[in-house]
């Protein structure tokens, strides 16, 4: 029997408490890290205050976690400034649709937060991230959507 309850996602930077299970996550998509890395790059996100940059989590009202992604604010030639989301991880089978729509919510707000005219975002591709910050290897690659 499906239902037609809508479910709320908490959709923010990933929480201390979240690390760990975030990392069972990003190393099942293929993201090759070790868990003290991982740990040391979320603590790293965690600090910076008022920045665009970082980790996201979208957790559901049982406290899973169902979507993480890493977004970075970035210049791009011929776009202007773009919310870059090299990483953009659904694990809700059962509501792929609610986690991507709450996610792109939260990533519009801070586009338009931040002035991007445009939000990228990519599927997973292991060998971009984390060091994605070379963006000239993704140029071309991945959806842009429009800010409004």
């Amino acid at each position: 029997m499906e239902s037609n309850m809508a479910v709320t996602y908490a959709v923010g930077p990933i929480k201390r408490h979240q690390f760990d299970k975030a990392y069972r996550l990003v190393d099942a998509a293929g993201c090759h890290f070790d868990l003290q890395g991982w740990r040391e790059f979320c603590a790293a996100t965690v600090t910076r205050v008022c920045s665009p940059e970082g980790i996201v989590t979208a957790e559901n009202p049982l406290g899973y976690i169902a979507g993480i992604c890493i977004m970075r604010p970035v210049q791009n030639e011929t776009y202007g400034r773009m919310l870059d989301v090299p990483v953009f991880i659904i694990t809700s089978a059962a509501d792929t649709r609610g986690v991507a729509n709450a996610l792109l919510a939260y990533f519009t707000v801070v586009a338009r937060k931040y002035n991007c005219g445009f939000i990228r975002v990519a599927a997973l591709d292991p060998t971009d991230w984390p060091s994605s910050i070379a963006t000239s290897r993704r140029e071309g690659r991945g959806i842009l959507i429009p800010v409004q």
